[in-house]
């Protein structure tokens, strides 16, 4: 037999290429389970020609590597055709490992690739053309067919574990595949080389006209590993840009994800805004309808929010917007929508609620959770809230309709004296009808000046003379008759034309006023009723000065007159205002005394001269001892803190006579004069010895 060796450079060199090879093959596969359509067509085909290639490479070389006594050839045509079983099985097999990655897939790719490495390596020696024929020992043929099976199948499936396990034993388990895979394509290669047998005297057919010589071996070595460097290099390059690519679309994904919330949702308290309520009305109401169950809509309003916003600033505003948003989640159930709608207005949706006496107990649980005192950045806020109730199908058959009754039954409510609900009624939407279509008539009224001004004395009990005038406007509507303040000061304040109303009377006023003493009637204070609206508006001060001196009057003819509930709400911010007018000369008397519910340290803190006693307590005083009893211990208190006192109402001579006793000393009310038109004042004034009862 004729003698065999090996170059071992070379043995290295098919070696470490076929591992190179195994490795970038690996490296593919994962593009390739990535890629869809004919991206995936393109990885796999340049996969199969660079690890195929890679293949035959190593074939070719460890053909080179054989020495024999002989020159050896390899024909051109049959070494380029046997890289072609390789390649397909190559292409094969990514296929199957990216498409199909489980135990079935595996062992059916590393069978192809093992049978296309055992047919490249058979065709590729068959290249040599030997005369006479190599001799084939069957044990070392076999061997390496079974070689390539197993082993192929190994590496495929330990290469399968690699998705499986954690991240940072990826690589190592990918390189610990590739060795084996390629020492399997190697092996298979020489335990084929091993199984040949050439006969004594054999020569190569090829020796002179085919291929041969180490250099060639070297540049097939080269131009292979430069084709798996590049595949390896464009593999890695494409891995980054996917997770370039994968970045960037989780990026958007969550930037799209938060603009749908916040299309959806409140930014400030997280809750359901008006869009995300609108499409839950859309989707729940006609279900209920199918399945005959109601729904009901809670419009809440904050009684006063604005004076948190505008005293303690919106820092302060916001916080307690969102104790607010807490409270009225726990008033209900999980499966209950509660929403902002904006500003300090919320909706809550319920669904399949028990009865109308059930919506009556959740309201109340609203009130009472809502309005409890937070503190808030070191203060103690609190805001009463006022509940509209709509009902479906009987109050609306759509969202927009339940959502408009439940605002106006929340409107009914604010009008009732606040801090409580009502349900809707049809009469409410006549009622808003009527109130747009009555203010409207105001602010065009108020642009005109048609509204005007009529006086009440205040009279001194024990002489009867009158020391003072209140102020109070009157609308001459022409279709509704003469107008008090009762039918159109609330919508004044609702619609947000208290302020402009309270500039008309200030100057109706001043004008009289300049009239008055143009024609040398003695003056007496003209008392005005302000409302917090106006306190609170930073050129208030500045505006009523400006008017003053328009008309040249002093301050002290001017008395302002403002609620009890009105004083106390932000005492803080109302004391400092009023403490600004005191400084300019005004006069301040606290109006509707008794029913505010004021502190007592607050109020001897007020800027005020006078309390003035509500007519509730007067009238009453004759039927209800405590109404006497309060009344008196009103008096007794304003002396204590060295005030006047005034009594609206009296009616009776029995009345200004207990009240005098009591040691009141200014009354006012249809006993001595009721509300006059200006043209009639002066009459009063010049009578400064006549008591005011005796003129007519």
């Amino acid at each position: 037999m004729m003698a065999v060796s090996y170059n071992p450079w070379l043995v290295l060199l098919s070696l470490a290429l076929a591992a190179l090879d195994a490795y970038v093959a690996f490296s593919v596969v994962g593009r390739i389970a990535r890629s869809r359509g004919p991206v995936a067509v393109l990885w796999t085909a340049f996969g199969a020609l660079a690890m195929g290639s890679g293949v035959w490479a190593m074939h070719f070389i460890g053909m080179l590597a054989l020495q024999v006594p002989i020159p050896l050839g390899y024909d051109s045509r049959q070494t380029t055709l046997s890289a072609v079983p390789v390649v397909l099985a190559t292409g094969a097999t990514l296929w199957l490992l990216a498409r199909h990655p489980t135990r079935t897939g595996a062992v059916l790719a590393g069978g192809v690739l093992g049978l296309g490495m055992t047919a490249m390596h058979y065709l590729g020696v068959a290249a040599l053309d030997m005369q006479p024929a190599i001799a084939w020992r069957a044990p070392w043929t076999a061997a390496s067919v079974l070689l390539a099976l197993a082993g192929s199948i190994a590496a495929i499936a330990l290469h399968s574990v690699i998705w499986r396990s954690d991240r940072r034993r990826r690589w190592w388990l990918r390189v610990l595949a590739a060795l084996m895979l390629g020492g399997t394509a190697t092996g298979v290669h020489y335990l084929g080389m091993i199984a040949m047998q050439f006969a004594p005297g054999a020569v190569s057919l090829q020796a002179r006209a085919g291929l041969h010589g180490l250099g060639l071996g070297l540049a097939v070595s080269l131009v292979s590993g430069l084709l798996l460097l590049l595949t390896l290099g464009v593999s890695l390059a494409h891995r980054q840009l996917q997770r370039h690519t994968e970045a960037i679309s989780r990026e958007l994904g969550q930037a799209r994800d938060a603009l749908s919330w916040l299309a959806y949702h409140d930014e400030l308290t997280a809750l359901p805004n008006r869009a995300n309520v609108l499409d839950l009305l859309d989707r729940l109401l006609p279900l209920a309808s199918e399945e005959r169950f109601e729904v009901a809509v809670l419009f809440v309003d904050l009684d006063g929010f604005k004076s948190i916003n505008d005293t303690l600033g919106h820092e302060v505003g916001d916080e307690f917007l969102r104790s607010v948003a807490d409270a009225l989640r726990a008033s209900v159930r999980s499966r209950d929508t509660v929403a902002r709608f904006g500003g300090d207005e919320f909706v809550v949706v319920l669904e399949r609620f028990r009865s109308e006496q059930n919506l009556s107990a959740i309201c109340q649980k609203i009130l009472s959770l809502v309005s409890h005192p937070v503190t808030v950045a070191g203060h103690s806020v609190s805001a009463t809230p006022s509940i509209g109730v709509a009902m479906f199908p009987r109050d609306g058959a759509d969202a927009a309709s339940l959502l408009r009754h439940a605002d106006l039954a929340m409107y009914s409510a604010k009008e009732h004296g606040k801090a409580g609900y009502c349900f809707y009624q049809p009469r409410m939407s006549e009622q808003a009808r009527d109130r747009l279509l009555l203010s409207a008539e105001l602010r065009e009224a108020l642009q005109r000046e048609e509204l005007v001004v009529h006086y009440q004395p205040k009279v001194a009990l024990d002489t009867r003379r009158v020391v003072g005038l209140e102020a109070l406007v009157r609308w001459p509507h022409a279709e509704r008759g003469l107008l008090l303040p009762t039918h159109f000061v609330p919508l004044a304040e609702s619609s947000g034309l208290i302020a402009q109303l309270g500039r008309v009377v200030l100057r109706q006023v001043a004008r009289q006023l300049a009239l008055w003493r143009a024609r040398g009637l003695p003056l007496v204070p003209v008392a005005i009723n302000v409302s917090l609206q106006e306190i609170q508006d930073g050129q208030f001060v500045t505006g009523l000065l400006g008017t003053l001196r328009e008309f040249g009057l002093h301050p002290s003819l001017i008395e302002f007159e403002i609620t009890e509930s009105a004083a106390m709400k932000n005492a803080e911010h109302t004391l400092r205002q009023l403490r600004q007018l005191e400084a300019q000369g005004f006069r301040m008397a606290i109006d509707d005394f008794g029913t505010g519910f004021s502190s007592l340290s607050q109020l001897r803190q007020l800027p005020t001269q006078t309390i003035k006693i509500d007519q509730s307590f007067v009238q009453g005083a004759e039927r209800n001892p405590a109404d006497r009893d309060i009344t008196e211990a009103i008096i007794a208190l304003a002396r204590k803190l060295r005030l006047g006192t005034v009594a609206e109402g009296i009616e009776t001579e029995a009345q200004a006579a207990w009240l005098r006793e009591a040691g009141c000393g200014t009354g006012q009310g249809f006993l001595f004069v009721p509300p006059l038109p200006a043209s009639q004042v002066p009459a009063l004034l010049l009578a400064e010895r006549t008591p005011a009862s005796s003129i007519p």
